[in-house]
């Protein structure tokens, strides 16, 4: 349910009725509520003005998509000790990968 819809539907208003408010048609009103978040801030803000309502836009921090403690043990290694990691790493997988051909081969 869209924010014009839930809003418009608070003030016990009909589609019409906000659309003679907002000086366009019922199914004007129709699509700004059928477009969810395709709704420009501009027209969701003269939407619920012509219902009494402000819009509060707020910025917040978010949580990292990433592990910071395990970014920040990566940063203290050296660029030597990160590449010796690396190798050991492109060695694991490719005998992971020639284990993984042996045993498709012996099926």
């Amino acid at each position: 349910m869209s924010l014009i819809r839930e809003a418009r539907l608070a003030e016990g208003l009909t589609q019409a009725q906000l659309a003679r408010r907002l000086g366009i048609t019922q199914p004007s009103v129709a699509r700004l509520e059928s477009a969810g978040d395709n709704v420009t801030v501009a027209t969701l803000r003269r939407a619920l003005n012509a219902m009494g309502r402000g819009l509060v836009l707020q910025a917040v921090e978010q949580e990292p998509s990433y592990d910071e403690s395990l970014l920040r043990s990566q940063l203290r290694l050296t660029p030597e000790e990160r590449l010796a990691r690396f190798d050991r790493f492109y060695s694991a997988a490719q005998d992971l990968r020639a284990a993984g051909e042996r045993a498709r081969a012996a099926a």
